[in-house]
């Protein structure tokens, strides 16, 4: 029992030790300061460098120090006083690119107005700071908002050049899949989940246990067999069973899309956008099918140049289906 209680107190010694001299370390490069029993990090001081090797920290002691070491380095908020922001704001993301044909290797910054419990993202901003120029920042409307904001960097648009690509979870709404452009300290909103559905799908049921999907802008067209639901079907009367004639015009619901990813799939450099949408039938709650589509950034627009469309129970296979009669 005392060797327990003195190991416990040798850890607890050690551990007081381990960080008071990363305090000291930070201290000294100006990136946190001591107060009381908190480390109050110094925005102005904070070391790009040292965010960027943090998760570089090999510290005898096991994993527990380790992340705990991790997790004191990692502490980041934002200056906002030189941009007259109010509240507390963090840096919840970074990357780099090249956002301007002509520019250099732009350090890009996802700031979020975070609610006191640190989980929700209130408000979002971009901070550019291009090399060799002052850094600025691109105020998202307020209606981007929401849990895991993240940012990435993708052509979408040229080789010489990248847009941003942001996402955040909007609860209920599901994942908003941003495009953003930047030129002359301005942001274009190329593309946004919330603002316009691509492809135009459209689908009803059919007797005898059949839904029609189809996709107007490139002809895709399948039938999807229902006989797999039969039995709830005829249990909420949609279908005569005796002999599987529709008891009423039946249309599919084209709901929200689940899935977005940039992909290079014709491999030349410039990304596209790959994107799930899923189909409900009757009361919106029975999924039946989806539709994969890919987009491509032409003369300012999206346009669909492939799309598939396969049974729900297909959604998960790899490689996806291709088209099914």
């Amino acid at each position: 029992m005392n060797k327990r209680v003195f190991s416990i107190a040798a850890l607890a010694v050690v551990l007081i030790w381990v960080i008071s001299a990363t305090a000291t370390a930070l201290g000294a490069s100006g990136a946190l300061t001591a107060s009381g029993d908190f480390f109050v990090p110094l925005p102005k001081e904070m070391s790009p460098d040292l965010l960027a090797s943090s998760d570089e920290y090999p510290h005898e002691g096991g994993d527990a120090l380790n992340e705990l070491m991790k997790s004191l380095v990692k502490m980041k908020t934002f200056d906002n006083t030189s941009y007259g922001l109010e509240g507390n704001y963090e840096i919840v993301g970074e990357t780099r690119a090249r956002l301007e044909e002509h520019g250099g290797d732009d350090r890009i910054r996802l700031i979020a107005l975070r609610q006191e419990d640190g989980a929700y993202d209130r408000r979002l901003i971009l901070e550019i700071a291009p090399t060799g120029k002052d850094p600025f920042i691109i105020p998202l409307s307020d209606d981007v908002r929401g849990f895991q904001s993240s940012i990435s960097a993708k052509n979408f648009t040229s080789l010489a050049k990248s847009e941003i690509v942001l996402t955040v979870n909007s609860g209920k709404w599901g994942e908003r899949f941003m495009v953003i452009a930047v030129a002359d300290k301005r942001g274009e909103v190329i593309f946004d989940t919330h603002v316009k559905k691509i492809p135009t799908v459209i689908g009803k049921f059919f007797n005898n246990y059949r839904a029609e999907i189809i996709v107007r802008e490139t002809g895709e067209r399948a039938m999807i067999d229902l006989s797999p639901r039969k039995a709830a079907y005829d249990k909420r009367l949609v279908y005569i069973e005796s002999s599987g004639t529709l008891r009423s015009n039946v249309n599919v619901w084209v709901d929200k899309c689940s899935r977005f990813e940039p992909v290079d799939a014709d491999q030349d450099g410039i990304f596209e956008i790959r994107q799930i949408m899923d189909l409900s039938g009757v009361g919106r709650a029975d999924r039946i099918a989806y539709v994969e589509a890919v987009l491509k950034y032409e003369s300012g627009q999206w346009k669909v140049i492939e799309t598939w469309i396969a049974p729900a129970e297909d959604l998960n296979k790899i490689p996806l289906p291709k088209r099914i009669s």
